[in-house]
């Protein structure tokens, strides 16, 4: 059977008449061609006793070869016993219910169902969304997404400096993906072809200070740290290490002053696990000016200009750029020189570890819940032997007088083992 006759410029040129009348391609492929001038697309068929016209579509908007495809997968169709003017009606009746799903509304489900986020990262999520992805192709419908899509997304990113925030964006896309694949809402992750798209930048860990410049930042805090409040809590990060948002969000409800226990609830924790930390007399101390200054209300240290909100998440390090860290310390920093310098002391990393929260992969991950527990008697003994090495390096004390004080041979550290050994 011939195939392949028609030619563009034969369709073109084909003139209207009266009457309806056909043009043949081949291979039961019509194009039918109508008094007022339409030209239509028509595949005939043949299923059981029945001859069937399938309509496939006008020239010029499918071409030739979209007939010819359109056609070839009708005969298939037909081939296997099945009705291609249902199956394409099955087909519109999916691509209408694919078409309710949007990219924002599958995103916006995909965010609901992370419900294991801190309230920071979520909102980090959402608004990195909102502002950069959302805008661009929120509206339109999910199973549509192609890599030409998210491509210029992530260059917009790059292109205003933020190469880190484009990495993560792709991320969140791939994580999204693969989310509506297991709802069936997709079958492919167009973000796979962009994973070397985006180079990622070095990356610059928050640095630590020295342990020969701890001292002089202890001394001149008070006088060169700012407001009050803003003094305390940078004391209080330095003694406790825990993550500024932490700290800033803290609220009196939190502390054990009695018992001299900080319990930061899961919620507000990065890895959604309670945490513990212990209160240095030093801490103490802190916490009782602290309480004259803003203990009538629920957080320690709220917003002085917005009322019922906390301190702003560039207070601190503002007060350290005005004492002239800039671009070298940041307040996380804090966690970073707890580490180092504990380290040098040969503190025992797994309590150093716990007292800092860090994640790790545990093998019974019920035992998971209660962590926050583990080693509480020594992570006590550390917090307080940091707070008194902090004292020591403020007092101008060497690394040596330190070492012998607080290092592996020292007596401090006998009580910590002993201690540790009954845990």
């Amino acid at each position: 059977m011939a195939r392949n006759l028609l030619t563009v410029r034969k369709i073109e040129t084909a003139k209207p008449e009266l009457k309806p009348y056909m043009l043949r391609d081949g291979g039961s492929l019509f194009l039918r061609v109508q008094p007022n001038g339409s030209k239509l697309w028509w595949y005939r068929y043949r299923l059981g006793q029945s001859q069937q016209n399938f309509s496939i579509g006008v020239f010029p908007n499918v071409s030739l070869e979209a007939a010819r495809k359109e056609r070839d997968w009708a005969r298939s169709m037909v081939r296997e016993g099945r009705d291609p003017l249902l199956e394409k009606r099955v087909k519109v009746a999916e691509q209408i219910d694919q078409n309710e799903y949007t990219f924002e509304t599958v995103a916006r489900r995909w965010m609901d169902t992370n419900v294991q986020w801190s309230d920071y990262y979520a909102s980090q999520v959402r608004g990195y969304l909102e502002k950069d992805v959302f805008p661009k192709i929120g509206k339109l419908p999910f199973a549509a997404i192609k890599t030409s899509h998210l491509r210029p997304i992530l260059q917009t990113v790059v292109d205003r400096g933020a190469p880190t925030v484009a990495i993560l964006i792709r991320q969140w896309c791939g994580q999204i993906f693969a989310y509506a694949s297991a709802e069936g809402l997709c079958e492919a992750d167009p973000t796979a072809l962009l994973k070397r798209s985006v180079k990622r930048p070095r990356v610059r860990h928050n640095p630590p200070l020295a342990w020969n410049e701890l001292g002089d930042f202890l001394n001149r805090l008070d006088a060169d740290g700012g407001y009050r409040t803003t003094v305390l809590a940078l004391r209080l990060i330095a003694l406790t290490f825990v993550r500024t948002v932490e700290l800033r969000k803290a609220t009196w409800a939190e502390f054990d002053l009695d018992n001299a226990v900080w319990t930061i609830p899961a919620a507000r924790m990065k890895m959604r696990q309670p945490h513990i930390v212990p209160l240095s007399k030093q801490a103490m101390t802190s916490l009782d000016e602290l309480r004259k200054l803003t203990g009538g209300g629920d957080y320690l240290f709220p917003s002085y200009r917005k009322p019922g909100q906390v301190m702003s998440a560039t207070t601190l390090n503002k007060a350290l750029e005005r004492m002239g860290y800039l671009g070298r310390f940041s307040s996380h920093g804090f966690r970073s020189t707890a580490t180092t310098l504990l380290g040098l002391l040969s503190y025992p990393e797994n309590r150093v570890d716990l007292q800092l929260a860090h994640s790790k992969r545990k093998k019974d991950s019920s035992r998971a819940p209660y962590d926050h527990t583990k080693y509480i008697s020594s992570r006590k003994i550390i917090m307080q032997d940091w707070a008194d090495i902090l004292d020591a390096l403020a007092r101008g004390d060497s690394m040596e007088k330190v070492m012998e004080e607080f290092g592996p041979l020292s007596e401090r550290r006998s009580k910590l083992l002993r201690v540790a050994e009954r845990e």
